[in-house]
């Protein structure tokens, strides 16, 4: 509840228009369905789905189900888009039709939005995070969608299912995604089962990559900046 409504700014401040926005409440107790509600009401491109607290894997794909688009972009509730993320990815989609994903940096952040100054690139990250990420649709009917059977980690499972395929992807020099850091974020809370399935994920992608006799590491994602 904290944090959804600029998530939401932040999606239809972009420089192109938004078509369609799912937002998925994986069995929130506060008064995040209020504050969609209050937004869904007089837009109709917001889509509330309310469900069980089932995992950030089974949210996700509630998304994928009802989705229309082309496209497809995930963002969590307590992180931003900048402004022209859409406009820079949906242009590389377009300049390279063969291209199925385009990514961009992070930038990590502690302050409110109201303070947020877009840093140097030298002071962002790289990661397999999906919020700096921008999809075709066709990836998900081709590899799959999310795991459901991951506390976390389904981030990571489906990045290294995407690098498996062979699939084609550009990583942007430029900042996709305004990432929150929080003492209430998953990632700051690090549980055993949080560990068990980031160990998970990495040794099942191992595990089927031994399978196809592709025993060569993936390389490196900074190899693919401005590709």
């Amino acid at each position: 509840a904290r944090f959804i409504a600029d998530a939401i700014g932040s999606v239809f401040a972009q420089t192109v228009p938004v078509t369609e926005l799912h937002v998925i409440d994986d069995g929130s107790t506060d008064t995040t369905v209020v504050i969609v509600s209050g937004f869904a009401g007089p837009d109709s491109r917001i889509h509330l789905h309310q469900g069980p607290q089932r995992g950030p894997g089974w949210a996700r794909n509630i998304g994928l189900a009802t989705a229309r688009g082309d496209v497809i972009a995930c963002l969590d509730c307590d992180d931003l888009w900048p402004g022209n993320k859409l406009e820079k990815q949906l242009a590389r989609l377009m300049a390279a039709p063969d291209v199925s994903m385009v990514g961009g940096l992070h930038q990590p952040f502690h302050s409110e939005p109201g303070d947020l100054r877009q840093a140097d690139k030298e002071d962002c990250e790289l990661s397999w995070l999906l919020g700096p990420s921008l999809f075709k649709a066709e990836v998900f009917t081709r590899i799959g969608h999310f795991s459901d059977q991951l506390v976390c980690a389904e981030d990571l499972d489906f990045m290294m299912r995407f690098r498996e395929a062979g699939m084609k992807y550009s990583i942007l020099d430029s900042i996709t995604l305004f990432y929150r850091k929080h003492p209430g974020s998953m990632t700051a809370v690090q549980t055993a089962a949080h560990k068990r399935d980031y160990q998970k994920a990495l040794f099942t992608s191992l595990k089927r990559r031994k399978a196809s006799g592709n025993t060569q590491d993936l390389p490196p994602m900074r190899d693919f900046i401005g590709y």
